[in-house]
């Protein structure tokens, strides 16, 4: 039989379903007709705890493998734990919503090289509309700006070329960002990279993913003082504080830029204001990890930064 309620629900239905992948319609149809799970209800309708979320995966874990709801719901954790480790590996759950498939960006790539910025923004365009925010983003836009850097580095493409595609991507990171934008919205994140860090591409595109989440989001763009973040939380009516670390500084040139990073960073952890949560990222935000865990939270890739806002989501009222 299912354990008991024993954990504090406080994820609403919207909020579930990013977290489990599983449409809204699929989680009320789980719980009217099989009563996979028993949320509670208040004033803002279903609510969930970890428990709820976590059967509900293990659950979309084994229907994706073939078995039958209506069997599965009157099994308890431990047997859908058995059940969803019995099967093969070699058996792919086809329908697994996060699964990732391979994209064609050879078009994309193909008008990088031509130089056609018209080319581009229809290549980027056609890819955004068929794909979700964190796909276009975790799949397309970042891993095609690390291997324009990585030829550029190598001297397979010019500066001209990582140039032009940054500004493509800056542009529909931004446009985005404005269509998804909800003002008044009173879970709010405020973006920022700090002195020193001019590449903000990443941190655009995570606020652009929350504010597709129906977030609240407040982007102050690259190479602020510390300071300046700090004294922008507040007014903004910003919730957590999320920077873009991504600059990696290497040889003794360099040394000197990562010490007053350094200092950057420990005075936004001293005097970030106790109420905000702090969150980092960015391909240089693990080297930093000790200066923010006392404090914060480093989050390793967009997919445990989208868990992250899943988490905020179920604060909005």
């Amino acid at each position: 039989m299912r354990k008991s309620r024993d954990t504090p629900a406080h994820y609403p239905i919207r909020a579930v379903s990013k977290l489990t992948g599983l449409g809204i319609d699929t989680l009320r149809a789980w719980e009217r007709r099989h009563n996979a799970v028993r949320p509670i209800r208040d004033d803002r309708g279903r609510m969930y705890s970890d428990a709820d979320v976590a059967r509900l995966r293990l659950l979309h874990g084994a229907v994706v493998r073939g078995h039958s709801i209506g069997r599965l719901a009157a099994l308890s954790d431990e047997q859908l734990r058995a059940l969803v480790a019995a099967v093969e590996p070699s058996v792919p759950p086809a329908t697994d919503p996060t699964r990732r498939t391979s994209l064609d960006t050879a078009a994309l790539i193909a008008a990088l090289r031509a130089y056609d910025a018209a080319g581009l923004d229809h290549e980027l365009s056609r890819l955004a509309a068929i794909l979700r925010p964190l796909e276009l983003l975790r799949d397309v836009l970042m891993p095609v700006l690390a291997q324009v850097g990585e030829d550029w580095h190598r001297r397979r493409a010019s500066v001209a070329h990582e140039h032009l595609m940054s500004s493509a991507v800056r542009s529909i990171l931004g446009s985005f960002l404005r269509v998804y934008a909800r003002p008044d919205v009173p879970a709010r994140l405020l973006f920022a990279t700090p002195a020193g860090e001019r590449h903000e591409l990443g941190t655009l595109g995570a606020a652009m993913l929350a504010a597709s989440n129906g977030l609240g989001v407040a982007y102050l763009g690259p190479d602020l003082p510390a300071r300046d973040i700090i004294g922008s939380v507040h007014p903004a009516g910003a919730q957590v504080l999320v920077l873009g670390l991504t600059v990696v500084s290497n040889g003794k040139a360099k040394e000197r830029e990562r010490r007053a990073q350094e200092r950057e960073l420990r005075t936004i952890v001293r005097d970030l204001p106790r109420d905000i949560e702090l969150w980092a990222g960015g391909r240089s935000a693990e080297r930093f990890a000790s200066i923010i865990a006392p404090r914060g939270v480093v989050l390793p890739d967009y997919d445990a930064y989208q868990q992250e806002l899943a988490r905020i989501g179920g604060r909005l009222p």
